[in-house]
């Protein structure tokens, strides 16, 4: 993520996140019935711009991600289910001159999912997500375009939307195999410092973007 412009911004407030987390993880504690482990890995690509520039640069997206399942619904007859996830993710973005942002954050995602085939074992079911979440990474050393080595340390919040399908199928007595596939459209917001390494200065900058991912999951519910 090669920056070469100065600026100076004060760092956005991300906390947001926190109370989103906090609300859907209250108000759906009652309704849990089954939980478990789940990965999830994506890719996909996007556009970012630093505020200084008002210049876009293309992006590719690179992620996996492991965490907690809770599911209100199982393998049971229903036309509805409720499924948040919660966990930790490595998230790349490699930009058009081969710099790489190695980050690592927390995700929250809420899917809702409306039943298509229901029988007691097994459903599928297709329906929307709603996405949070929060980063924090930096890049290798790079050169900049006067030839400079450089450093670039990032925040990033995202939230987006998508659609998600999958199948719940009953494996024991107590077991439940949760694969699912879908894409995310994704909102970025952040900032960025950029240290340049030769004149031992720093400065700070804005940026925002948009990405599109497509995703697998697998997760393994026990109720």
């Amino acid at each position: 993520m090669r920056h070469t412009k100065r600026t100076t911004r004060p760092v956005r407030n991300l906390t947001l996140l926190c109370a989103v987390m906090l609300a859907s993880s209250v108000g759906q504690a009652e309704a849990v019935v089954a939980m478990g482990p789940y990965l999830d890995f994506s890719s996909g690509s996007g556009k970012l711009e630093w505020d200084s520039d008002n210049s876009d640069f293309d992006v590719d997206t690179a992620s996996a991600a492991v965490g907690l399942s809770l599911d209100a619904t199982r393998g049971e007859q229903a036309n509805f289910n409720y499924r948040l996830n919660i966990a930790i993710e490595g998230q790349n973005l490699k930009d058009e001159s081969d710099v790489t942002m190695k980050m690592g954050g927390i995700i929250l995602e809420n899917v809702f999912g409306f039943a298509l085939i229901s029988k007691p074992d097994m459903r599928w079911w297709i329906g929307p997500l709603l996405r949070f979440a929060l980063y924090s990474g930096e890049t290798d050393d790079y050169h900049n375009s006067y030839g400079e080595r450089c450093k670039t340390e990032a925040n990033l919040f995202e939230y987006g939307a998508g659609m998600a399908t999958g199948i719940t199928l009953k494996v024991g007595p107590h077991a439940y195999l949760a694969p699912s596939a879908g894409v995310r459209f994704i909102g970025t917001s952040g900032t960025g410092t950029i240290k340049n390494l030769d004149l031992h200065s720093q400065y700070d900058d804005d940026f925002s973007g948009n990405l599109t991912n497509f995703f697998v999951y697998f997760s393994l519910l026990f109720d």
